[in-house]
Order: C-alpha cells, then structure tokens, then sequence
C-alpha cells in the first residue's frame, strides 16, 4: 500500500501545483490564456480561465487529498478524517471521472481540445485516481 499511497499522493500534489500556478494567472503548460482555458476547461465560449479563487480551492482540496493519501504511512491507522478525505476524494474522482463520458458532458464541454483531451486522459485520470483513493480507503 505504500507505493500506491505514494503514486497517489505524488500525482494529486502535482495537480495541486498546477491550479496552484493558474490562480496565480501563470499560463502553463500554454501561453495563451484562451488556448489554456479552452483545452482545461472546455465550456462554450470560454474565453479565459477560471477565478484564481476557483483555482486556489481546487489546488488545496488537491493538497488536503495528497496529505490524507499519505496518512497510513505516518499512522499505523489513518485518522477519521484522513479517511472521511480520501474516501470523499474517491467518490468525486470516480464520478467526475464517469460523468467525462456521458453525452451530457460532452455538451457542457464542447470546445476543443478540451473534448478530446478529456476523453482521452482527463476522464481515466479521474478514475483512476478515484480507484486508488478507492484501495486506499479499503486497505485502512
């Protein structure tokens, strides 16, 4: 369980540094800031990114993920909250992760590259991220 702790912890923590990055209005990995929202987001007509209050909450609900994926490794048992965390984690990972491939989704989220992207590494992302907080909570 320590490896997969780990894995999951190092990826919700890049994440985290990503919408980290955004809030603080720094366009990466794309320079244009409408190109980046319609690849992120993918709304109709989006033309610029989300608030850097939106991006600030994401990126800390990432980071309080990451901490609660690493709770079993400082704790022979994860704490209460650790657990409620990460198994909260776990269902909106799987859901948003489901809901990528649903044709509702496919129209709140038309513009490209946001729908093909999605697709393709946006929405296994989410499940499978949802499945390893998933085994996390399980192996408690």
């Amino acid at each position: 369980m320590l490896l997969i702790a780990v894995a999951t912890a190092a990826i919700l923590l890049a994440l985290s540094v990503l919408h980290l990055v955004w809030a603080l209005r720094v366009w990466w990995p794309i320079r244009d800031e409408m190109q980046l929202a319609r690849a992120v987001a993918g709304f109709p007509g989006i033309s610029q990114m989300p608030p850097p209050l939106a991006c600030f909450f994401v990126a800390g609900a990432l980071g309080v993920l990451a901490v609660s994926a690493m709770a079993d490794v400082f704790a022979p048992a994860p704490p209460m909250l650790a657990w409620l965390a990460t198994a909260g984690g776990a269902l909106v990972f799987l859901a948003r992760g489901a809901v990528g491939f649903t044709p509702y989704w496919a129209r709140a989220t038309p513009e490209e590259p946001f729908r093909t992207l999605d697709r393709r590494y946006y929405s296994p992302l989410c499940l499978g991220l949802g499945a390893l907080q998933a085994l996390l909570v399980f192996s408690a």
